[in-house]
């Protein structure tokens, strides 16, 4: 029932050779700047790529990790090494009056990080990690990836909420909200922010908390790519590591969906938080074949968050109990987990890099939506056999809070995920996504910032926040950035694709 441990070296291969996808039509249209940028930016120790230089194909190519790239070519890429960089690359920026946009590691699936002309800031190289185990808390660079990180926190019997994908990294992940690992239990990870370091639009470095500069210190937490600042450093609360985190694993044929579904909504209201609920509806059976040869089949995924068998035992008894595991075509049962086994083996990481059309809703009513979802790709399959919908069930546990701009508005949350195999897929795939949207939209409740694409749907973005929220943004934005410095999220600054 598992995926070969050869899947994540391959996935790995497949998001470094992204580089060099597409890189050739990037290459034409150089800009007047030439040489006089390296003069005027030499005090940069970083990399500087401009529009007319003959690897900047390659380089823009590698700002996003997908295959299908949008035609959105900066002026020119600033990959920092340092926080002063920062402050050079963004003083030349007001000086020359071009705009900003801040990239972590580029997973955002809307290609976010390319706009057409301006800077992008490429932060991906600050990953440096300083723990103060006594006082539970890790200051973090955005660069960090996710897997690195809780391997060097797990050292010191520590844990922090991170991506469910290993090598997507801090930065962009947090500052959109991030659904992380143990979210029913520990929020959703923004909310883990105590402080940020951020640098300005006129250039000022400022230390954002609960006591200093609250406001901006609310919209760190969850503003996403919309942000008008340069985050260089956060302080994270970071939590006891789990010393017997267990996993169980189920398939099930996909017309016994709406009884997976209706008991997967008894278990979700009696459930303790410890306890995470993942149930994704793809063609995964039989495994050793490929995917275009396999069945729509739903998996479940259920994992304890425990410090010992019999706690693990515990907390799983609401779904072991239920009468429904006996029922599936496959399973693999209470496998205690290290975060390494965890982000080992999965193929929907995999398949990363062909996304080309990506949604989500928060929603009271998962069984509803992931029913429609599945029943659409029954009887109108997308062109790739590798798409997928998940679902997440008593997800979060918190609809508001004041300390942050994000907004968690239902318990579930459901998200789909559309790939291509060849360049024709990306229309077809844009049609299923108008439909499906339409199709979900009765039990739509609110959206989450990272994984929309705003510039198809603009209005997703508002829905990303409560409408008060959205209002005090726009004055932030206006008290912070006057002069927009820094671009907004896309799709509300005119780009087109």
């Amino acid at each position: 029932m598992t995926t070969s441990g050869s899947t994540r070296r391959r996935f790995m291969f497949r998001a470094l050779s992204v580089a060099g996808a597409a890189a050739a039509s990037a290459m034409h249209v150089p800009i007047a700047l030439g040489r006089e940028i390296g003069a005027q930016l030499a005090r940069i120790s970083g990399r500087i790529i401009m529009r007319s230089d003959p690897g900047y194909g390659q380089w823009w190519a590698s700002m996003s990790w997908y295959l299908f790239m949008p035609k959105r070519y900066p002026d020119l890429i600033v990959r920092v090494k340092s926080e002063q960089d920062i402050f050079h690359a963004l003083a030349y920026a007001r000086e020359n009056k071009l705009k900003v946009t801040v990239r972590s590691g580029g997973h955002n699936p809307a290609k976010a990080v390319l706009r057409d002309g301006g800077m992008l800031l490429d932060l991906s190289r600050l990953r440096k990690v300083e723990v103060d185990a006594k006082a539970g808390v890790a200051w973090v660079e955005p660069g960090i990836h996710g897997e690195k990180l809780v391997a060097l926190l797990a050292r010191q019997n520590l844990d922090f909420p991170a991506a469910h994908t290993g090598i997507v990294p801090i930065g962009g992940y947090i500052m959109g909200g991030g659904l992380g690992w143990n979210m029913p239990q520990r929020d959703i990870a923004c909310r883990s922010i105590l402080a940020a370091e951020v640098i300005t639009a006129d250039g000022r470095k400022v230390t954002a908390s609960a006591e200093q500069n609250s406001d901006l210190w609310w919209a760190v937490r969850g503003c996403g790519p919309g942000f008008f600042g340069v985050v260089i450093r956060y302080k994270l609360q970071v939590y006891p590591l789990y010393q017997a985190m267990t996993k169980s694993k189920y398939l099930f044929a996909i017309d016994k969906l709406p009884l997976v579904c209706k008991t997967l909504e008894k278990v979700a209201a009696v459930k303790k938080e410890q306890l995470e609920i993942l149930a994704v509806v793809g063609r995964f059976y039989p495994p050793d074949k490929p995917p275009a040869e396999r069945d729509l089949v739903c998996a479940v995924s259920v994992f304890a968050f425990a410090n010992s068998s019999k706690e693990a035992d515990a907390l799983m008894a609401p779904w072991s109990t239920s009468g429904l595991p006996a029922q599936s075509l496959m399973k693999r049962e209470d496998r205690v987990m290290d975060y390494e086994l965890l982000y080992a083996g999965q193929e929907t990481d995999f398949s990363s890099p062909n996304r080309t059309a990506v949604e989500n809703i928060w929603t009271e009513d998962v069984s509803t939506g992931l029913q429609a979802l599945a029943k659409k790709m029954l009887d109108d399959p997308p062109p790739s056999p590798r798409c997928f919908a998940l679902s997440a069930w008593g997800f979060s546990n918190t609809r508001e809070d004041a300390t942050s701009c994000v907004s968690t508005p239902a318990p579930h949350y459901l998200s789909w995920y559309l790939m291509a195999e060849t360049g024709d897929h990306v229309s077809v795939n844009r049609k299923w996504m108008d439909e499906s949207v339409k199709l979900l939209q009765p039990v739509a409740r609110g959206r989450y910032v990272n994984e929309i694409d705003p510039l198809h749907y603009p209005q997703h973005v508002a829905d990303c926040f409560s409408t008060e929220s959205w209002k005090r943004l726009a004055k932030l934005r206006a008290q912070y950035d006057p002069k927009g410095l820094f671009y907004s999220w896309l799709g509300h600054e005119g780009e087109t694709t």
